[in-house]
């Protein structure tokens, strides 16, 4: 009798530990799963072939504002690189104010550059030269009203800021998307190059002079 009993007490004891350890692994997962939930991003809207910024909708940009980057090879891999941009062409699509959830404002628009070799229009000189377009998402305000204020269609200008592709969940066509853009921050610069003033006679050093 005091064998079974011994026996009982023990299977007891072995099953308590196991439901234990059971329900210290469902938490995670269910933590997991409701993070999911969080994973929503933005909700820009992508660029079609006529060069409209479309409808972007509102979007939740909680990041702090990043921190400009230098390289630093003593960084080894952790360290993000250089994703730098400066570009001079015309303006496509105006700039266009959005207000945010979080109260700040972003200022989008388009500058069409050279850059675009489409392979199947080879050898016809006759047609024109197809444009590449850059989406351009202004997150400093002063530069945002900068750009509503000067910038019109066809305006010759020069832009520097980061490289940036934009993730969000497109709950109507259920996909994942992916927008690049060129995000101009506390370290962006915008110029406009002025009637009669050749982007091509005039260095960089020249172009960052005087920029907002």
């Amino acid at each position: 009798m005091a064998c079974r009993f011994t026996m009982s007490a023990l299977n007891t004891g072995l099953l308590k530990g196991l439901r234990r350890v059971l329900e210290q692994q469902r938490k995670p997962i269910d933590f997991c799963r409701k993070s999911q939930a969080w994973s929503s991003t933005v909700s820009f809207s992508d660029l079609d072939e006529k060069n409209d910024i479309g409808d972007d909708g509102d979007y939740t940009d909680s990041r702090r504002e990043l921190e400009p980057q230098s390289v630093d090879p003593k960084k080894g891999w952790g360290f993000r690189g250089v994703h730098r941009a400066i570009i001079c062409g015309k303006v496509g699509q105006v700039p266009v104010q959005k207000i945010l959830r979080n109260g700040r404002t972003v200022t989008v628009f388009t500058i069409g550059t050279g850059g675009m070799f489409d392979q199947r229009l080879a050898g016809d000189d006759t047609l024109p030269k197809p444009a590449q377009w850059h989406r351009i998402a202004v997150h400093n305000d002063q530069l945002g009203a900068f750009a509503v204020q000067k910038l019109v269609k066809n305006s010759a200008v020069y832009v520097e800021g980061d490289i940036e592709t934009r993730v969000y969940n497109d709950n109507i066509n259920d996909q994942v998307k992916n927008i690049p853009e060129i995000c101009l921050r506390r370290d962006g610069k915008i110029r406009l190059i002025k009637s009669g003033e050749s982007a091509a006679s005039i260095s960089l050093d020249e172009l960052r002079e005087g920029l907002f």
